[in-house]
This record gives C-alpha cells, structure tokens and sequence, in this order.
C-alpha cells in the first residue's frame, strides 16, 4: 500500500491533499540525503531542492531541516493543541482527543519503504532520537494544558495527563498493529480503540 493510495484521502480537500503530498514528499527528501550524505551534510536548501519546491515553501512547512527529517509539525504541540482547543468546542474532551489523534495517526506516511528508511537513519543518527523524544514531549505538554482547562473538578490535570497518555498509548499500538497486520492506520487505530472501549481488564 501506498500513501497515495491511503482511504482516508478520499475525505481530503484538493489542497489540503496537495499539502500533506508536498510534506511527505520533503519528509522523504530529508531521509535520502541524510541517508546519503549524513545529518551535518544535509541542509534545508538541499532538501527543498530534491523535493523540487522553493527553500520558502520547506519553511511554510518545517521549522528546521531535523523536523523535516522526523516528520514532525512545524509548529509542534501548539499546532495540534489549537486544533484539540477547537474539538473540544465542537465535541467535548473524549471526542476531542480521539478525534485529534485519529487525524494524527492517518497523517503519517504508510509507505513501508520510507518507514524502513527513516529507521536507518535513526540508526545512523542517534542525535535524532532526542529531538524526537523532545518534541512528542511538547505536544504531549500542550495537550495536557489544553484538557486540563476543560475539564471539571480539581483533579483536572491529573485526569488529563492520564488521557494523553493513554491516548498516545493507543496511537503507539495501532501503528504497531498497522505494520503487523498490513492496515491502514485509521483501521487499526479505530480497532484499538475498541478493544479499549470493550473495557479489557488486562491492566
């Protein structure tokens, strides 16, 4: 399967298809040359370059060069923290979270070849787990902060980190399911989500 093929483009606006093309199509320039020619070879001119778009429209997209490399949101957690803020006005909290990191999910490249890729250079970048780490941190922070105003009562804080967490545990699972079982990642984030829902009482 490819991401050109993925379902959920079927639900996406024109530009909101070419946009998330133009990303993944420099998050896979960002691998091969850093595969090539390693991280401190690698410059954002360099990689816009081999996306065949301006070194502007990387930086419409990317903050730095290692963000084009991870894969991760320009604007980091306070992008997706807007974006849980305006769920939450439409759908409260649960649905809020669920439907964020759904989106989340699906946004992710299904190509297997260019996760393998970005596996290697992880490998030959140790440099790059940090940053990662780092950022998955930020966005876990501001979605926190964003539930816990929310939510009622004044074990608010409490309530929404152990949702975030067990949000992203969710996220983690369904792409390990995805790569097991040959899914799409909304499927198997949808049957995680299930199975959660059926209230297994493993933990």
């Amino acid at each position: 399967m490819t991401d050109e093929n993925h379902p959920t483009e079927k639900t996406l606006g024109l530009r909101e298809l070419k946009k998330r093309q133009s990303r993944i199509a420099m998050h896979r320039a960002a691998l091969e040359l850093v595969n090539e020619h390693g991280l401190s070879g690698v410059t954002a001119e360099a990689i816009a370059h081999r996306a065949g778009v301006s070194t502007r429209t990387f930086f419409n997209h990317w903050s730095t060069k290692e963000s084009a490399i991870i894969g991760i949101l320009g604007a980091g957690g306070q992008e997706i923290s807007e974006h849980l803020r305006q769920q939450i006005e439409e759908t409260g909290p649960l649905g809020a979270l669920r439907t964020v990191l759904r989106e989340f999910v699906c946004s992710a490249p299904v190509d297997a070849e260019l996760r393998e890729l970005k596996k290697q250079v992880m490998v030959k970048e140790p440099k790059l787990h940090a940053l990662s780490s780092g950022n998955l941190m930020s966005v876990q922070t501001e979605m926190v902060a964003m539930l816990t105003e929310a939510l009622p009562g004044e074990d608010a804080h409490e309530r929404a980190m152990l949702a975030v967490q067990l949000g992203f545990a969710v996220t983690r699972t369904a792409f390990a399911i995805s790569m097991a079982r040959g899914l799409d990642l909304g499927t198997a984030f949808d049957d995680v989500l299930a199975h959660y829902d059926q209230g297994d009482p493993v933990f």
